[in-house]
């Protein structure tokens, strides 16, 4: 059997993906791998891995990794900018969404769990709950919007603070290993901090501000490696180019109609919403109907 890391030469030669079934490799993987918790969102994936600038999506029976332009740890604005798109996190968000709760709905598979009726009351009560959330969303959308970003916005500071905090500082031995990163760093995290102790309407624009430089961003990197052909593009020219023209309309409304950028980020938030909420609820309710099954017992 051979080493995962062995298989992954085509990513370097334009290949946008390469898809290894696990009984090929050796499993576990390595301690190079190191788990992420936060992802675009992908069908079917159980757990996602990074190790530089490969990123693996762990399915029930495969592994599949593509080559992300940028290590998030070593250059996180531009792997926001490039590998992950304000537009397309919005486009594989809800595709996953969308397909993981057509598939709840139609599952008939067994599944072994402790504390089964704990688990299906609760999933059915977080879905009814995402499902409510949706709904109030879309009946107030300007007043959750002034909520949310006074979460949002010291959340995002102080989460954009740690990758430039880690990589300035070494802990053993306890040294500085860029005096710049680690000045940014805590820049970042001061402002996060502030942040905390600001008013909604105080927040709203720079939350704007920093959306309108993310999503410019993404727009120029995306048309730009559109422009060289699609050999620039292996993940797909037609979506990349979409996900380019997209976000530069994105960023001219974010400048010229602030409001109407709002009104459509809460009517997405809240389809995002209601999506996760259907597919909790169907997927706690395909539990307790396999647990009333006479012929289902907790052996199988």
């Amino acid at each position: 059997m051979q080493r995962l890391e062995d298989l992954l030469a085509p990513l370097h030669k334009g290949v946008w993906e390469v898809v290894v079934p696990k009984e090929t490799v050796i499993i576990p993987l390595g301690d190079q791998w190191v788990r992420s918790r936060i992802n675009i969102p992908s069908p079917g994936t159980l757990a996602s891995y990074r190790y530089g600038q490969y990123h693996l999506h762990e399915t029930a029976t495969e592994y599949r990794v593509h080559l992300d332009r940028y290590d998030p740890k070593k250059n996180p604005v531009l792997h926001l900018a490039d590998d992950a798109p304000l537009v397309l996190m919005v486009i594989d968000t809800i595709s996953a969404l969308a397909t993981d709760s057509k598939k709840a709905m139609r599952r008939d598979t067994r599944v072994v769990l402790s504390e089964q009726t704990r688990a299906w009351q609760l999933m059915v009560i977080t879905g009814i709950f995402m499902l409510l959330f949706g709904v109030w969303i879309v009946s107030e959308p300007y007043f959750v919007f002034g909520s949310l970003i006074t979460i949002i916005v010291p959340v995002l500071f102080l989460a954009l603070s740690i990758p430039f905090l880690h990589s300035a500082i070494s802990i053993r031995p306890m040294h500085v290993r860029s005096m710049g990163r680690l000045i940014l760093g805590v820049g970042i995290a001061l402002l996060g901090i502030n942040s905390i102790f600001s008013e909604p309407e105080d927040l709203a624009p720079l939350f704007l501000l920093i959306l309108a430089g993310w999503t410019f961003a993404s727009a120029w990197i995306s048309l730009k490696r559109a422009l060289r052909g699609r050999n620039a593009v292996p993940e797909g020219f037609t979506l990349r180019l979409a996900v380019g023209i997209l976000s530069l309309i994105l960023a001219m409304m974010i400048f010229f109609v602030p409001e109407a950028i709002i009104g459509i980020l809460m009517i997405i938030l809240a389809g995002i919403a209601v999506l996760f909420g259907v597919y909790l609820f169907a997927e706690g309710m395909a539990l307790r109907r396999r647990m009333n099954d006479p012929n289902y017992s907790l052996e199988k």
